[in-house]
């Protein structure tokens, strides 16, 4: 897996590492928990199909690899998948990106993981 996925205090790193980092065109990202709404895994097959189709940058190749940004202004979305067929989506709110999905070894350990660190939301009054 060249996806690494960090629990910090306050936020999540997301690092591309080897040629993922050329693929997605960056080196990773960090996600301050406050934008970080929840973290799920995915069939590969409905991430896809929730996904914009334009890349600026990306590249896509079907069934072997997605990678780079997708989509323009809210619906904006960083992808770094490989052949894997389950993956772990992190829903955001703000900008730049309206959801990150990579491959990790263990997306559902993962998700849980990260949705344990999110500090707790409070209902409006």
């Amino acid at each position: 897996m060249a996806v690494q996925v960090r629990i910090t205090a306050d936020g999540l790193v997301v690092r591309f590492t080897g040629t993922d980092r050329v693929w997605a065109c960056r080196r990773g990202v960090y996600l301050p928990l406050s934008r970080v709404l929840l973290a799920r895994p995915m069939a590969r097959r409905d991430a896809v199909t929730a996904s914009p189709r334009v890349h600026l940058p990306g590249v896509s190749v079907p069934r072997v690899l997605r990678a780079g940004s997708y989509g323009v202004g809210e619906r904006r979305q960083l992808w770094m998948v490989r052949r894997a067929e389950r993956l772990l989506a992190i829903y955001l709110r703000g900008d730049p990106y309206h959801r990150v999905v990579v491959e990790v070894a263990d997306p559902e350990e993962t998700s849980r993981t990260i949705n344990d660190a999110l500090p707790p939301r409070r209902l409006p009054a």
